[in-house]
């Protein structure tokens, strides 16, 4: 395996201690692209592999072992189509490698088809949720609240404290195999459906976790323009209605999210006048008409 010398896991002090781990899953592999790089935690490579392309990522903790094997069990699963096929893992546990999904991210698709595949991004959440998969790791509703609390900002912080106290009813729904980071980017759709990507934080969590946040990300996106409210508000209601009932209290796990996303925006992309057009959001909703 041979690593570009400019990529993170040459440049990066953090990573390069662990990515020679590639050479015991594919030494003949040659770097296509660099898909994602977070700066001392992970980075995800494009490769080409004797068995064809994947994905290749080397993370700073041994977070691969555990990965692997949940897209394992979900793999072995009823869901087993609707995501990537895992590779291997090095011994360490800091390296993976799954077969790359070919075809297009749900996020790129214009307004028109993505409407269209909203519905059957619904079908195949629910597929992964009634998949009978059991995965040896827990997100609960305590878990979101604690990760909320610490990464809000003055701009959030409000609405964190609201949701907080008015949540604690969500502790109470039952546990099913879920994605934990459900949205637009993190579905590809390929020539026979789709397929989950980027399975990272896979955990028994609430079905509302996931709901929630897809349909928070699809409103986040009507309203700063990255799609037509038209097409966003219509792509909600078919991504709804793809998925189907559920017992979940969604609007809340919506909330959460969209507090979640205000916080992101504030931090991470700088932007502190999406994160209080966001918060709008949460403000017109019975969590957040006090923010």
């Amino acid at each position: 395996m041979h690593w570009p010398v400019d990529h993170p896991a040459n440049t990066d002090p953090a990573l390069r201690t662990w990515a020679q781990g590639a050479q015991e899953l594919c030494p003949e592999a040659s770097v296509v692209a660099l898909l994602r790089y977070l700066p001392g935690r992970r980075v995800a490579s494009l490769v080409e592999t004797t068995r064809g392309r994947g994905v290749l990522k080397v993370f700073a903790s041994p977070r691969a072992r555990g990965n692997h094997r949940r897209v394992g069990s979900l793999r072995c699963s009823s869901a087993g189509h609707l995501v990537p096929e895992p590779w291997g893992v090095d011994d360490a546990g800091h390296v993976s490698l799954v077969a790359f999904v070919a075809g297009e991210v749900f996020d790129c698709l214009d307004d028109d088809r993505f409407v269209a595949t909203a519905e059957r991004a619904g079908v195949a959440l629910r597929h992964l949720h009634d998949s009978g998969a059991v995965l040896d790791r827990t997100w609960t509703v305590d878990n979101e609240l604690r990760l909320l609390v610490k990464r809000a900002t003055a701009t959030t912080q409000r609405c964190v404290d609201l949701a907080v106290a008015r949540v604690a009813h969500l502790a109470r729904e039952p546990l099913v195999s879920a994605h934990r980071d459900c949205h637009p980017k993190q579905l590809v759709s390929t020539a026979t459906g789709v397929c989950w990507i980027d399975l990272d934080d896979a955990a028994m969590a609430p079905r509302g976790l996931d709901v929630g946040n897809m349909v928070a990300h699809l409103r986040r996106d009507g309203l700063l323009g990255k799609r037509s409210p038209t097409a966003s508000e219509q792509a909600i209601a078919s991504f709804r209605s793809g998925y189907g009932e559920t017992a979940s209290d969604v609007d809340s796990w919506e909330q959460l999210s969209l507090v979640r996303l205000a916080g992101l925006a504030d931090t991470r992309h700088r932007r502190p006048i999406d994160a209080r057009r966001i918060l709008t959001l949460v403000g017109e909703t019975r969590i957040g008409r006090l923010c």
